[in-house]
């Protein structure tokens, strides 16, 4: 029986909200999610409040959680768009992974951080040098990774190609971006192969979908060799420098099922996850 290791994003779960949630409610729910098994929760973003304003309180958030942290065997991640964005995680000793969106896409590189490939590149590799410093993981996304909404040029490929410059300049752990819901389940499969035949480090999805296709997908690319899923807990969220309408996330819910019905295991405790999905619900579910 195969183990596939769960990450919860309630960071990308509320980001795209435009009415600010409470950052008092924000730890109340993250800590919910602590003891319930998952591998790591991706908290929050250091990022320009001007670009995201949701993610304004970062500092607070994650001042908020080091207690817990230390009684729980789940890792925190903060998302870090930049040099800036690292070097103000690095103030956080309880934080374990950074995680750096690095595009297939140069319109959505541009977008997303304001900065070309070449400039994400030279970006990248002096947050990497933070992150050995802070003794931190370094997780590379790899945005766009299973199409292109914007008329460019994609082609598997390009996502080797970006791959290929994300572990030479660093990459811990690897996760391929569906950020526009673009990927079926055929690019799901054929993705996860590619990344089980290339990537040297661990490596994993970050998908967003529909609710109703969730289940199809999470089965796609367990099938296909990826051991670790990012998930949101009723699928709440989605990329907003994507496009104009969010797509969700991965529900969490639908997650589990998926690995059940493929008879895969997980190490999330089901009473603590019921307890938890109620706590979605109350904190996320009025600004939905």
């Amino acid at each position: 029986m195969t183990t596939i290791s769960i990450v919860e994003c309630p960071r990308d779960a509320w980001q795209g909200f435009h009415d600010f949630i409470p950052t008092g409610e924000k730890i109340k729910h993250i800590k919910s999610l602590m003891h319930c098994g998952f591998h790591t929760i991706d908290a929050g973003s250091f990022v320009s409040p001007r670009a995201m304003p949701q993610m304004a309180d970062a500092q607070e958030l994650f001042a908020g959680l080091e207690e817990i942290r230390e009684s729980s065997s789940t890792q925190l991640l903060s998302i870090v768009a930049s040099e800036g964005g690292a070097k103000r995680a690095a103030e956080f000793n309880h934080i374990d992974a950074w995680g750096y969106p690095f595009s297939v896409s140069e319109v959505f590189q541009e977008r997303n951080s304001r900065k070309n490939i070449e400039r994400a590149i030279d970006d990248l590799k002096r947050v990497k040098d933070l992150a050995l410093h802070s003794n931190v993981e370094l997780v590379i996304y790899l945005s766009m990774a299973f199409g292109n909404p914007y008329g460019e040029f994609y082609h598997t490929d390009l996502v080797l190609e970006r791959l290929e410059q994300a572990l030479l300049c660093g990459a811990d752990i690897i996760s391929l971006s569906d950020t526009t819901g673009q990927g079926t389940t055929q690019k799901v499969v054929e993705l996860c192969s590619l990344m089980k035949d290339h990537s040297t480090v661990p490596w994993g999805a970050h998908m967003h979908s529909t609710y109703d296709e969730a289940t199809e997908k999470a089965l796609a690319a367990v099938s296909a060799g990826c051991r670790r899923i990012d998930t949101a807990l009723k699928g709440y969220g989605g990329c907003p420098f994507a496009s104009d309408q969010l797509i969700g996330n991965m529900p969490t819910e639908k997650v589990l099922s998926a690995l059940t019905l493929a008879n895969h295991s997980h190490s999330l405790d089901p009473l603590r996850i019921e307890s938890a999905y109620n706590s979605a619900l109350q904190v996320l579910g009025p600004y939905s």
